[in-house]
């Protein structure tokens, strides 16, 4: 685990993350597999109130600068896809409200495999089972027309990370300024250094307190990306924990795929918003 640290004057932490889907529950979140454990399991299961049919797909996704994703089509240079190395079953399947599912995910990873790091997203569809049905619950059809129901597709994008070889990262903070377009929002500017993409918790610790103030959780930054910049939403009840504080900024890395070496203090700067 690596961290490094930025103290600077600020009003306030990042709010928690809203779930991309309410009804659907999955563990983990973040697929890292290596030649030497080249499969794991996913635990989906429906916390929806109705039986809900669920579609796995395989993609490429690419992170934006601000965190983001987008279709990625082809590989920029040092990117590289795991798409044509995953496999996953099932593919598809029915879950009644509170059923859990099992979903086995492998890659193939030959000796000849060039080291590097391989990355595709899962992505998770869902959409009750009475999306189906070619009229609306309830209402008869007697005239021979066809009554469509709308139903909301929700999906969640699960990163699957395949590691090769011996790779290495750092990161360091550059800089933590308010929004220029928004004075509720701090932005902390993250960079990121060789063969690998970083995963880790952004904290904030008013100087002199034993805890964080609070704890930004799960930030990434994918190959090739080199940079970040983490926008930082100012909660009126944490901005009055803080404001007029030094408060210190850590980024904790909580990659479990990590070589050992990165454990060390790799940045400490000071600046004024």
């Amino acid at each position: 685990m690596f961290r490094f640290s930025l103290f600077t004057a600020l009003a306030a932490v990042l709010a928690a993350p809203v779930p991309a889907a309410a009804e659907l529950l999955v563990a983990p979140t973040r697929v890292v597999l290596t030649p030497e454990a080249r499969s794991t399991e996913l635990v989906l299961v429906n916390k929806g109130t109705e039986t809900a049919a669920f579609r796995i797909a395989i993609e490429n996704r690419r992170m934006r600068e601000d965190g983001s994703l987008e279709d990625a089509p082809t590989p920029q240079e040092g990117e590289l896809f795991a798409d044509d190395k995953l496999r996953y079953s099932p593919r598809q399947l029915v879950l009644e409200p509170g059923a859990r599912q099992v979903v086995r995910v492998m890659a193939n990873a030959p000796g000849t495999l060039a080291a590097g790091e391989y990355r595709s997203h899962l992505r998770l569809m869902s959409a009750p089972v009475s999306a189906g049905t070619p009229q609306i619950a309830g209402e008869a059809n007697t005239d021979n027309s066809l009554s469509i129901e709308l139903v909301a597709i929700r999906s969640i994008t699960i990163p699957v990370i395949l590691r090769v070889g011996t790779l290495d990262a750092s990161v360091t903070m550059d800089t933590a300024a308010m929004a220029a377009d928004a004075p509720d929002q701090l932005v902390v500017r993250l960079t990121r250094s060789g063969t690998r993409s970083t995963y880790g918790d952004v904290s904030f610790t008013p100087e002199g307190a034993k805890e964080p103030a609070w704890v930004v959780r799960g930030v990434a930054i994918y190959v090739p990306n080199t940079s970040r910049d983490v926008i930082v939403p100012l909660p009126p009840e944490v901005r009055a924990q803080l404001t007029g504080k030094r408060v210190r900024i850590d980024y904790t890395s909580t990659d479990a795929g990590e070589p050992a070496t990165v454990g060390k203090r790799l940045a400490s700067l000071t600046a004024a918003l």
